[in-house]
Protein backbone atom coordinates (compact mmCIF):
# COMPACT_ATOMS: atom_id res chain seq x y z
CA UNK A 1 0.00 0.00 0.00
CA UNK A 2 1.38 3.46 -0.98
CA UNK A 3 1.67 6.01 1.62
CA UNK A 4 -0.50 7.77 -0.49
CA UNK A 5 -3.54 5.42 -0.14
CA UNK A 6 -1.68 4.85 4.21
CA UNK A 7 -2.50 8.92 4.42
CA UNK A 8 -6.03 8.80 2.91
CA UNK A 9 -7.27 6.27 5.00
CA UNK A 10 -5.38 7.76 8.43
CA UNK A 11 -7.31 11.08 7.42
CA UNK A 12 -10.22 8.99 7.24
CA UNK A 13 -9.84 7.39 10.26
CA UNK A 14 -9.23 10.49 12.46
CA UNK A 15 -12.58 12.53 11.08
CA UNK A 16 -15.15 9.26 11.46
CA UNK A 17 -13.49 9.29 15.18
CA UNK A 18 -13.84 12.89 15.54
CA UNK A 19 -17.50 12.28 13.90
CA UNK A 20 -18.40 9.54 16.69
CA UNK A 21 -17.26 11.40 19.55
CA UNK A 22 -19.67 14.24 18.58
CA UNK A 23 -22.81 12.26 17.40
CA UNK A 24 -25.64 11.63 19.67
CA UNK A 25 -26.66 7.89 20.13
CA UNK A 26 -28.52 6.47 16.94
CA UNK A 27 -32.40 5.94 17.88
CA UNK A 28 -33.05 2.27 17.03
CA UNK A 29 -34.39 1.72 13.67
CA UNK A 30 -38.09 0.73 13.52
CA UNK A 31 -39.16 -2.95 11.59
CA UNK A 32 -40.26 -2.78 8.51
CA UNK A 33 -43.66 -2.49 8.06
CA UNK A 34 -45.54 -5.48 6.39
CA UNK A 35 -46.12 -5.43 2.57
CA UNK A 36 -49.76 -4.44 2.03
CA UNK A 37 -52.65 -7.01 1.25
CA UNK A 38 -53.16 -7.57 -2.46
CA UNK A 39 -56.96 -8.39 -3.35
CA UNK A 40 -57.95 -10.72 -5.93
CA UNK A 41 -59.45 -7.63 -7.72
CA UNK A 42 -56.24 -5.58 -7.64
CA UNK A 43 -54.01 -8.83 -8.68
CA UNK A 44 -56.72 -9.21 -11.51
CA UNK A 45 -56.33 -5.24 -12.58
CA UNK A 46 -52.45 -5.29 -12.66
CA UNK A 47 -52.22 -8.24 -14.81
CA UNK A 48 -55.15 -7.31 -17.03
CA UNK A 49 -53.50 -3.91 -17.11
CA UNK A 50 -50.09 -5.31 -18.75
CA UNK A 51 -51.28 -7.85 -20.91
CA UNK A 52 -53.33 -4.51 -22.42
CA UNK A 53 -49.63 -3.05 -22.82
CA UNK A 54 -48.37 -5.97 -24.80
CA UNK A 55 -51.19 -6.08 -26.97
CA UNK A 56 -51.29 -2.43 -27.55
CA UNK A 57 -47.79 -2.61 -28.02
CA UNK A 58 -48.33 -5.16 -31.01
CA UNK A 59 -51.13 -3.54 -32.47
CA UNK A 60 -49.56 -0.47 -32.72
CA UNK A 61 -46.06 -1.66 -33.31
CA UNK A 62 -44.44 0.21 -30.72
CA UNK A 63 -41.48 -2.29 -30.94
CA UNK A 64 -39.61 -0.23 -28.17
CA UNK A 65 -42.44 -0.46 -25.23
CA UNK A 66 -42.72 -3.81 -26.43
CA UNK A 67 -39.19 -4.03 -25.78
CA UNK A 68 -39.11 -3.39 -22.22
CA UNK A 69 -42.55 -5.74 -21.72
CA UNK A 70 -40.70 -8.85 -22.78
CA UNK A 71 -37.05 -8.19 -20.74
CA UNK A 72 -37.73 -11.04 -17.96
CA UNK A 73 -34.10 -11.64 -16.60
CA UNK A 74 -33.54 -8.04 -15.28
CA UNK A 75 -37.00 -7.30 -13.69
CA UNK A 76 -36.09 -7.67 -9.77
CA UNK A 77 -37.57 -10.52 -7.93
CA UNK A 78 -41.04 -8.71 -6.24
CA UNK A 79 -42.77 -5.93 -8.91
CA UNK A 80 -45.94 -4.65 -8.87
CA UNK A 81 -47.34 -7.47 -11.94
CA UNK A 82 -45.12 -11.08 -10.10
CA UNK A 83 -46.97 -10.08 -6.74
CA UNK A 84 -50.34 -10.09 -9.23
CA UNK A 85 -49.53 -13.24 -10.71
CA UNK A 86 -48.58 -15.03 -7.22
CA UNK A 87 -52.04 -13.76 -5.77
CA UNK A 88 -53.65 -14.30 -8.45
CA UNK A 89 -52.78 -18.25 -10.03
CA UNK A 90 -55.14 -18.59 -12.52
CA UNK A 91 -53.48 -16.01 -14.92
CA UNK A 92 -53.14 -18.49 -17.75
CA UNK A 93 -56.55 -18.89 -18.23
CA UNK A 94 -57.49 -14.87 -18.12
CA UNK A 95 -54.72 -14.12 -20.43
CA UNK A 96 -55.97 -16.91 -22.98
CA UNK A 97 -59.63 -16.39 -22.53
CA UNK A 98 -58.83 -12.33 -22.94
CA UNK A 99 -56.64 -12.57 -26.12
CA UNK A 100 -56.90 -16.15 -27.54
CA UNK A 101 -55.32 -15.29 -30.74
CA UNK A 102 -51.70 -14.39 -28.68
CA UNK A 103 -52.18 -16.82 -25.95
CA UNK A 104 -49.42 -19.07 -27.00
CA UNK A 105 -47.20 -15.87 -26.44
CA UNK A 106 -48.58 -14.18 -23.64
CA UNK A 107 -49.54 -17.25 -21.48
CA UNK A 108 -45.82 -18.87 -21.13
CA UNK A 109 -44.57 -15.12 -20.99
CA UNK A 110 -46.51 -15.32 -17.81
CA UNK A 111 -45.71 -18.19 -16.68
CA UNK A 112 -41.96 -17.05 -16.95
CA UNK A 113 -42.16 -14.00 -15.34
CA UNK A 114 -43.70 -15.92 -12.25
CA UNK A 115 -41.32 -18.64 -12.38
CA UNK A 116 -38.48 -16.00 -12.36
CA UNK A 117 -39.78 -13.84 -9.75
CA UNK A 118 -39.48 -17.22 -7.78
CA UNK A 119 -36.01 -18.16 -8.55
CA UNK A 120 -37.25 -21.08 -10.28
CA UNK A 121 -35.35 -20.25 -13.28
CA UNK A 122 -35.18 -23.59 -15.03
CA UNK A 123 -38.70 -23.47 -15.34
CA UNK A 124 -38.65 -19.43 -16.00
CA UNK A 125 -36.33 -20.55 -18.98
CA UNK A 126 -38.52 -22.82 -20.57
CA UNK A 127 -41.73 -21.13 -20.51
CA UNK A 128 -39.60 -18.13 -22.25
CA UNK A 129 -38.56 -20.39 -24.90
CA UNK A 130 -42.07 -21.47 -25.66
CA UNK A 131 -43.50 -17.65 -25.54
CA UNK A 132 -40.33 -16.76 -27.51
CA UNK A 133 -40.85 -19.33 -30.34
CA UNK A 134 -44.67 -17.89 -30.64
CA UNK A 135 -43.31 -14.37 -31.23
CA UNK A 136 -40.86 -15.92 -33.63
CA UNK A 137 -43.80 -17.31 -35.59
CA UNK A 138 -45.63 -13.60 -35.06
CA UNK A 139 -42.24 -11.33 -36.26
CA UNK A 140 -41.99 -13.74 -39.55
CA UNK A 141 -45.33 -12.78 -40.50
CA UNK A 142 -44.72 -8.90 -39.97
CA UNK A 143 -43.69 -7.44 -42.95
CA UNK A 144 -41.73 -4.51 -41.74
CA UNK A 145 -39.05 -4.55 -39.17
CA UNK A 146 -41.01 -2.46 -36.16
CA UNK A 147 -40.49 -5.70 -33.90
CA UNK A 148 -37.03 -6.04 -34.64
CA UNK A 149 -36.05 -4.43 -31.04
CA UNK A 150 -37.96 -6.35 -29.35
CA UNK A 151 -36.45 -9.46 -31.25
CA UNK A 152 -33.38 -8.20 -30.03
CA UNK A 153 -34.71 -8.19 -26.64
CA UNK A 154 -36.23 -12.04 -26.65
CA UNK A 155 -32.51 -13.22 -28.12
CA UNK A 156 -31.03 -11.09 -25.19
CA UNK A 157 -33.30 -12.66 -22.97
CA UNK A 158 -33.11 -16.56 -24.07
CA UNK A 159 -29.27 -16.34 -22.94
CA UNK A 160 -29.78 -14.85 -20.00
CA UNK A 161 -32.30 -17.00 -18.89
CA UNK A 162 -30.59 -19.50 -19.93
CA UNK A 163 -27.52 -19.01 -18.37
CA UNK A 164 -29.43 -18.74 -15.19
CA UNK A 165 -30.94 -22.05 -15.38
CA UNK A 166 -27.90 -24.32 -15.93
CA UNK A 167 -26.47 -22.16 -13.07
CA UNK A 168 -29.65 -23.77 -10.82
CA UNK A 169 -29.09 -27.18 -12.87
CA UNK A 170 -25.90 -27.65 -11.85
CA UNK A 171 -25.92 -27.09 -8.81
CA UNK A 172 -28.86 -29.50 -7.96
CA UNK A 173 -26.85 -31.98 -10.05
CA UNK A 174 -28.85 -32.15 -12.71
CA UNK A 175 -27.70 -31.49 -16.64
CA UNK A 176 -27.28 -27.97 -17.56
CA UNK A 177 -28.82 -28.32 -20.63
CA UNK A 178 -30.40 -25.00 -21.34
CA UNK A 179 -27.76 -22.61 -22.69
CA UNK A 180 -27.40 -25.24 -25.85
CA UNK A 181 -31.32 -25.12 -26.24
CA UNK A 182 -30.79 -21.49 -26.73
CA UNK A 183 -28.32 -21.55 -29.11
CA UNK A 184 -30.30 -23.82 -31.21
CA UNK A 185 -33.47 -20.88 -30.94
CA UNK A 186 -31.62 -18.53 -31.77
CA UNK A 187 -30.21 -20.05 -35.07
CA UNK A 188 -33.61 -19.78 -35.68
CA UNK A 189 -33.15 -15.92 -34.88
CA UNK A 190 -30.98 -15.86 -37.66
CA UNK A 191 -32.24 -17.79 -40.14
CA UNK A 192 -35.56 -15.23 -40.06
CA UNK A 193 -33.55 -12.50 -40.41
CA UNK A 194 -31.17 -13.77 -42.72
CA UNK A 195 -33.29 -13.27 -45.42
CA UNK A 196 -33.49 -10.25 -48.36
CA UNK A 197 -35.38 -7.36 -46.70
CA UNK A 198 -34.99 -4.64 -44.25
CA UNK A 199 -35.25 -7.01 -41.03
CA UNK A 200 -31.90 -8.74 -42.01
CA UNK A 201 -30.37 -5.32 -40.15
CA UNK A 202 -30.76 -7.36 -37.04
CA UNK A 203 -28.88 -10.28 -37.95
CA UNK A 204 -25.40 -9.05 -36.50
CA UNK A 205 -26.88 -8.64 -32.87
CA UNK A 206 -28.22 -12.49 -32.69
CA UNK A 207 -24.57 -13.43 -34.51
CA UNK A 208 -23.15 -11.73 -31.42
CA UNK A 209 -25.55 -13.17 -28.95
CA UNK A 210 -24.94 -16.82 -30.66
CA UNK A 211 -20.88 -16.04 -29.86
CA UNK A 212 -21.63 -15.21 -26.38
CA UNK A 213 -22.94 -18.96 -26.05
CA UNK A 214 -20.59 -20.73 -28.32
CA UNK A 215 -17.80 -19.12 -26.50
CA UNK A 216 -19.44 -19.82 -22.96
CA UNK A 217 -19.80 -23.71 -23.93
CA UNK A 218 -16.38 -24.20 -25.42
CA UNK A 219 -18.19 -24.72 -28.82
CA UNK A 220 -16.55 -22.04 -30.80
CA UNK A 221 -16.03 -24.06 -34.28
CA UNK A 222 -19.89 -23.39 -34.45
CA UNK A 223 -18.87 -19.61 -35.13
CA UNK A 224 -17.56 -20.82 -38.17
CA UNK A 225 -21.32 -21.22 -40.06
CA UNK A 226 -22.75 -17.95 -38.77
CA UNK A 227 -19.21 -16.18 -40.22
CA UNK A 228 -19.78 -17.88 -43.20
CA UNK A 229 -22.95 -16.26 -43.44
CA UNK A 230 -22.40 -13.02 -42.80
CA UNK A 231 -19.41 -12.91 -44.68
CA UNK A 232 -20.16 -14.55 -47.77
CA UNK A 233 -24.50 -14.16 -48.22
CA UNK A 234 -25.66 -11.58 -50.51
CA UNK A 235 -27.89 -10.58 -48.64
CA UNK A 236 -25.36 -8.41 -45.91
CA UNK A 237 -23.33 -5.20 -46.17
CA UNK A 238 -21.61 -5.37 -43.36
CA UNK A 239 -21.47 -1.40 -43.54
CA UNK A 240 -25.01 -1.32 -43.07
CA UNK A 241 -24.97 -2.92 -39.36
CA UNK A 242 -25.12 -0.97 -36.79
CA UNK A 243 -21.76 0.23 -34.92
CA UNK A 244 -22.31 -1.25 -31.50
CA UNK A 245 -22.97 -4.43 -33.03
CA UNK A 246 -20.06 -4.22 -35.66
CA UNK A 247 -17.58 -3.45 -32.83
CA UNK A 248 -19.23 -7.14 -31.08
CA UNK A 249 -18.57 -9.06 -33.99
CA UNK A 250 -15.11 -7.85 -34.46
CA UNK A 251 -13.87 -8.63 -30.79
CA UNK A 252 -15.10 -11.78 -30.91
CA UNK A 253 -13.96 -12.61 -34.79
CA UNK A 254 -10.95 -11.35 -33.54
CA UNK A 255 -10.41 -13.90 -30.25
CA UNK A 256 -11.50 -16.63 -32.55
CA UNK A 257 -8.32 -15.83 -34.66
CA UNK A 258 -5.84 -15.43 -32.04
CA UNK A 259 -7.19 -19.04 -31.12
CA UNK A 260 -6.03 -20.09 -34.72
CA UNK A 261 -2.58 -18.00 -34.26
CA UNK A 262 -4.09 -16.10 -37.20
CA UNK A 263 -2.27 -12.62 -35.39
CA UNK A 264 -2.48 -10.06 -37.95
CA UNK A 265 -5.69 -10.98 -39.01
CA UNK A 266 -6.60 -10.79 -35.30
CA UNK A 267 -4.81 -7.69 -35.05
CA UNK A 268 -6.95 -6.09 -37.96
CA UNK A 269 -10.46 -7.01 -36.80
CA UNK A 270 -9.37 -6.14 -32.84
CA UNK A 271 -7.72 -2.92 -34.01
CA UNK A 272 -11.51 -1.71 -35.65
CA UNK A 273 -13.22 -3.36 -32.63
CA UNK A 274 -10.81 -0.66 -30.66
CA UNK A 275 -11.45 1.97 -32.74
CA UNK A 276 -15.03 1.94 -33.11
CA UNK A 277 -15.75 1.04 -29.33
CA UNK A 278 -17.44 4.11 -27.50
CA UNK A 279 -14.60 5.57 -25.82
CA UNK A 280 -17.24 6.36 -22.46
CA UNK A 281 -17.25 2.66 -21.96
CA UNK A 282 -13.65 1.79 -20.48
CA UNK A 283 -14.85 -2.02 -19.37
CA UNK A 284 -15.36 -2.87 -23.40
CA UNK A 285 -12.18 -0.93 -24.34
CA UNK A 286 -10.13 -3.36 -21.63
CA UNK A 287 -11.67 -6.46 -22.86
CA UNK A 288 -10.69 -6.00 -26.43
CA UNK A 289 -7.19 -4.71 -25.01
CA UNK A 290 -7.14 -7.63 -23.14
CA UNK A 291 -6.60 -9.33 -26.45
CA UNK A 292 -5.13 -6.59 -28.58
CA UNK A 293 -1.76 -6.18 -26.17
CA UNK A 294 -0.73 -9.74 -26.27
CA UNK A 295 -1.12 -9.92 -30.23
CA UNK A 296 0.79 -6.43 -30.89
CA UNK A 297 3.07 -8.45 -28.73
CA UNK A 298 3.58 -11.35 -31.37
CA UNK A 299 3.56 -9.27 -33.99
CA UNK A 300 6.16 -6.69 -32.65
CA UNK A 301 4.63 -3.75 -31.33
CA UNK A 302 5.09 -3.12 -28.27
CA UNK A 303 1.90 -1.19 -26.63
CA UNK A 304 2.75 2.74 -24.62
CA UNK A 305 3.01 2.10 -20.73
CA UNK A 306 0.80 4.85 -20.22
CA UNK A 307 -2.14 2.61 -21.95
CA UNK A 308 -1.44 -0.63 -20.07
CA UNK A 309 -1.47 1.92 -16.90
CA UNK A 310 -4.94 3.39 -17.38
CA UNK A 311 -6.84 -0.30 -18.14
CA UNK A 312 -4.52 -1.72 -15.54
CA UNK A 313 -2.92 -4.63 -18.34
CA UNK A 314 0.82 -4.16 -16.83
CA UNK A 315 0.03 -8.31 -15.40
CA UNK A 316 -1.13 -8.80 -19.16
CA UNK A 317 2.05 -7.45 -20.62
CA UNK A 318 4.27 -9.14 -18.60
CA UNK A 319 2.38 -12.80 -19.13
CA UNK A 320 3.34 -12.30 -23.02
CA UNK A 321 6.96 -11.70 -22.77
CA UNK A 322 7.97 -12.22 -26.17
CA UNK A 323 11.83 -12.24 -27.77
CA UNK A 324 11.27 -10.59 -30.50
CA UNK A 325 12.56 -6.90 -30.49
CA UNK A 326 9.22 -4.77 -30.61
CA UNK A 327 8.77 -1.19 -31.44
CA UNK A 328 6.83 1.75 -30.17
CA UNK A 329 3.41 2.01 -31.18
Amino acid sequence: MTREVLLVWQSSKSRIGRRRRTLKPETPTPPPEMAAYLSMGEAHRRIGDYLSRVVNAISSSDGAALASLVAVSSAPGSTPLSDALATFPDFPRLAGDRYPHLADFLVPLLRSIHSHSLQRFADAYSSFEKAASAFLQEFRNWETPWALEAMHTVALEIRLLAEKADRELAMTGKNPDKLQAAGSFLMKVFGALAVKGPKRIGALYVTCQLFKIYFRLGTVNLCRSVIRSIETARNFDFEDFPVKDKVTYMYYTGRLEVFNENFLVADQKLTYALMHCNPQSESNLRRILKFLVPVKLSIGVLPKRTLLERYNLLEERRSQATQASPRQA
